[in-house]
């Protein structure tokens, strides 16, 4: 799963749709500079080019030239994982106010310039990171630029600053009414324990309440600083002028103090249910450990996800959803920068739980004994379709590009993606169960009507 996948898992905002997320020894450490240096060493290969500002701010291009539009904004490497325990839900709550005031604009004028380049915009807060975008004709691309920019130089007035914590507030009471996308992050806290990898990207009724305007300046100053910010844009567009754009109204922008230095995630295995009264499903998640988004089984385990559990023609679709067992069974790979998790969600009649569970967890270790090579190359194909269609539009190709970035993932082309697919093979597979067996016990949580599960 990309991160522009990822707002599965991540919040798109202000129009904030809740889309539907090794345990290794050593310290990780992850700062810009080693994620500049990433940058630069991996695109002097590559068909993608980047250029720094004196400030440390980092350009990403991707020219397509045969089109005629440009999607561009700005990756802040700052998302949930990044909060202290008292700010769950900063991230989050300083991309809304990113929208409501800056040096230059009040909310209701950045509405209207925006309107005025005719944008398709908006913005989202994950795991990793947040992210703002605008997709313009391509000779407004400059234009964009000056708007977005002073977004990242939000002033966050106090009146709009106590309506919009209303919002955010009103946002985290709607989540906890769909079980669905709740289950996730439920199960991505139950795999990850105390790792801040496990935090929530909304935060708790009780932090967001207690975030104040200081406090959220002073995050703000902290983690958008130019060296922890990238700028990128994705399509048909004049790199020099870009760039004088981007100095012109970012060349300024003062260094700040930021970092992230993180313990690997280490994977819990666990079963919780939780019984919730007025819910008359049982929602079931169950997540193994699987690779980071970087490492060189990533694109299996997406693969594998899919011949597990499309919606459609997967071993778990023919097995559960065909026989009228439940009305939902899919399998995702969730990525991150150093840390992976391969998940089955269910959504089933309570009396048919265990029955579901049983049939899930054979097929899941079925894997092992043989992959069937028709059903396989369905899922290439329809895997490799759904990356080019995303990618061929704007927004969607800026995520994708953003979450890579966010993992320090090499940068693709769409056919580069699409042979990484290809690649994939049955032994690949068989390897990929040796070291990531899906056989192995799982973190589950079980949200519904049940007091346990079987």
């Amino acid at each position: 799963m990309s991160p522009a996948d990822a707002v599965g898992i991540a919040l798109m905002c202000p129009i904030c749709p809740n889309t539907k997320l090794l345990q290794w020894r050593r310290v990780y450490k992850l700062s810009a500079f080693t994620s500049h240096r990433f940058l630069q060493e991996q695109l002097m290969s590559s068909p993608f080019s980047t250029h720094t500002l004196d400030n440390g701010l980092t350009l990403v291009f991707e020219t397509i030239p045969r089109i005629r539009s440009a999607a561009l904004g700005f990756f802040a490497q700052t998302g949930s994982r990044d909060e202290a325990p008292d700010l769950l839900g900063i991230s989050h709550f300083l991309e809304h106010m990113c929208f409501k005031g800056t040096p230059r604009r009040d909310w209701r004028q950045l509405s209207l310039d925006v309107d005025d380049l005719g944008a398709m915009w908006n913005a989202y807060t994950w795991w990793e990171g947040t992210a703002y975008f605008h997709w313009v004709q391509s000779d407004r691309a400059t234009d964009s630029i000056e708007i977005l920019s002073d977004m990242m130089r939000a002033n966050l007035p106090s009146d709009e600053f106590d309506m919009e914590k209303k919002v955010i507030l009103e946002e985290i009471a709607m989540y906890h009414d769909q079980p669905d996308a709740l289950i996730i992050d439920d199960l991505i806290q139950e795999a990850f324990g105390t790792h801040p990898l496990g935090q929530s990207v909304l935060g708790t009724e009780d932090t967001v309440k207690s975030i104040t305007r200081d406090l959220m300046a002073e995050y703000h100053q902290r983690r958008y600083g130019p060296n922890n910010l990238t700028f990128v844009i994705t399509g048909a567009f004049d790199r020099d002028e870009i760039i004088r754009a981007v100095e012109a109204h970012c060349g300024g922008w003062q260094v700040s103090d930021h970092g992230r230095e993180q313990s690997i995630p280490t994977f819990h295995a666990s079963n919780r249910v939780v019984q919730r009264d007025g819910v008359a499903r049982e929602h079931i998640a169950l997540a193994l450990p699987a690779p980071p988004s970087s490492d060189d089984h990533a694109a299996t385990a997406d693969l594998l996800s899919t011949y597990l559990g499309a919606s459609t023609n997967s071993r778990l679709y023919w097995s559960v959803i065909q026989q009228g067992l439940a009305d939902e069974a899919s399998a995702e790979y969730i990525n991150f920068s150093d840390a992976g998790l391969f998940y089955v969600y269910l959504s089933v009649d309570p009396q048919n739980a265990s029955q579901v569970l049983d049939i899930v967890r054979r097929e899941m270790a079925d894997l092992k004994n043989g992959i069937d090579s028709d059903a396989l190359q369905r899922a290439k194909t329809k895997q490799a379709t759904g990356i080019i269609c995303s990618g061929e539009n704007g927004l969607s190709r800026f995520s994708q590009i953003v979450g890579s970035l966010s993992t320090s993932t090499p940068l693709k082309t769409l056919e580069e993606e699409r042979a990484e697919i290809d690649a994939v093979t049955p032994e690949r597979i068989a390897d990929y169960l040796e070291q990531y067996p899906l056989d192995a016990d799982p973190a589950l949580v079980a949200l519904g009507p049940m007091a346990e599960l079987d």
